[in-house]
């Protein structure tokens, strides 16, 4: 059976019944953003490896679980956050990395150049990065997750309130919370 022409709910059915192809095509359809996830969790690379692992492996195990109502991506990366958060919680932080700039992975997982902006940019750009991602440090788990949801996977708020099992309003407080605690954060950057 050609599991790519399946979307993703119809391919964690046939996980389900047992079809252990469905799962590699899952796992390459996602693994690039289960990491991308992971690693704006965790702000560590080798941490984000362990936990991306750690969360298919999850998935694999837990399909059982999943309900077709709610859609296998979303369930996949709520397992991913959660396996990030408890990740965080075990371990003591490591100092964070930045991804080699000439391998970013995509939501597909592969490898982009990049792009040829101005040296000055690029490394203003780099700057940036750099202090985003350390000042996601400053926030809670639940923040974290909410920002990362929100503004690096792009997902509504409805989205993000049912992968966390909470409401709408929760999810708000959050997002407000983690933005006033960055602004206060990166003042600098645009004050400048």
């Amino acid at each position: 059976m050609d599991h790519t022409a399946q979307d993703d709910n119809a391919l964690a059915l046939a996980l389900k019944a047992g079809d252990e192809l469905a799962f590699d095509e899952l796992v390459r359809r996602h693994q690039g953003r289960v990491f991308a996830v992971a690693y704006r969790m965790t702000g560590n690379r080798e941490d984000a490896l362990d936990v991306a692992q750690e969360s298919l492996l999850k998935a694999y195990r837990k399909i059982e679980s999943w309900q077709p109502t709610g859609g296998f991506l979303p369930w996949l990366l709520r397992l991913t956050s959660n396996q990030s958060i408890d990740h965080l919680r075990k371990r003591k932080r490591q100092p964070q990395e930045r991804l080699d700039e000439a391998f970013v992975p995509t939501t597909e997982g592969a490898a982009v150049e990049p792009s040829t902006a101005s040296t000055e940019q690029a490394v203003r750009g780099i700057e940036i990065d750099d202090r985003v991602r350390a000042s996601l440090s400053v926030l809670s788990p639940s923040q974290r997750e909410v920002f990362v949801l929100r503004h690096y996977e792009g997902l509504q708020l409805a989205e993000i309130a049912e992968q966390m099992g909470c409401t709408v309003g929760s999810v708000k407080v959050h997002l407000f919370r983690a933005l006033k605690k960055l602004r206060e954060e990166l003042r600098d950057l645009y004050e400048g």
